[in-house]
């Protein structure tokens, strides 16, 4: 609980049985974290074997892609703040506190990886990755006048409760270039968004994207276009905010 109000994590999970248990415990912060759900997205290996042995609640999105699993993790927890975050070693539990901090003023809180003294030995945030990132956040922050961010693709963030209800249904990726558009759709409906900076540290097991050179561009380039579809939708007038 964070000042009465309940805590959920989601994880998203495709072949990480190296260190799902790890972060399941390192996310259970005590006195915080009501819930974690991992969100099982067609893992070949141990992974939802280990979790069921563990405190997480395991969901299964059958759907495959890393945005399939994020969405399915936002409407499935149950707590009235939600954290998103990854199961690979490359976050901390103890980083949730800074967005809870934030919490009562903001309906968005954004993690940021970019801050140099933050990111660990070993981390996979290269001068290509980092100003990646930064780029194309700067062009979201450019054709939305959204508040300033400095990282389109950190997976850790928070949503309250009503911003995930208002968020998460409007969402139309499955891949992994979802991210950019929570911050597009919080932005058209008007929620209040901050980021702050957490750490980042080295993976355990294979990443799925950012150990690849080209598949990182192929996301950055969906990113890109992701942004400028809605960037043009929303001139025409086309995107209608209902229900906010």
């Amino acid at each position: 609980m964070w000042q009465s109000k309940s805590v959920s994590v989601v994880l998203p999970c495709y072949n990480e049985e190296f260190g799902i248990a790890r972060a399941v415990e390192d996310f259970f912060v005590p006195g915080i974290v009501d819930e974690i759900v991992v969100v099982d997205n067609n893992s070949r290996d141990r992974s939802a074997e280990i979790v069921r042995a563990t405190r997480a609640r395991l969901v299964t999105e059958k759907r495959q892609g890393y945005g399939h699993a994020l969405r399915r993790g936002l409407a499935e927890a149950g707590g009235d703040y939600i954290v998103l975050a990854e199961p690979d070693g490359t976050f901390t539990g103890r980083d949730i506190l800074k967005l809870l901090v934030y919490a009562d003023d903001f309906d968005v809180v954004l993690g940021t990886r970019t801050t140099p003294q933050l990111i660990w030995n070993g981390a996979n945030m290269g001068l290509f990755l980092r100003y990646g990132n930064w780029i194309v956040a700067k062009l979201t922050v450019f054709l939305f006048n959204t508040p300033s961010i400095s990282d389109c693709g950190c997976t850790m963030r928070l949503f309250s409760r009503r911003a995930a209800a208002l968020v998460g249904p409007r969402l139309t990726v499955g891949g992994s270039h979802l991210l950019p558009e929570t911050v597009i759709v919080a932005k058209l409906l008007g929620l209040r968004m901050i980021e702050v900076p957490v750490h980042y540290g080295s993976r355990l097991g294979e990443s799925k994207i950012t150990g690849n050179l080209w598949k990182a561009v192929q996301v950055g380039l969906n990113m890109i276009g992701l942004i400028l579809r809605y960037r043009v939708v929303s001139w025409l007038g086309l995107y209608k905010v209902k229900g906010a």
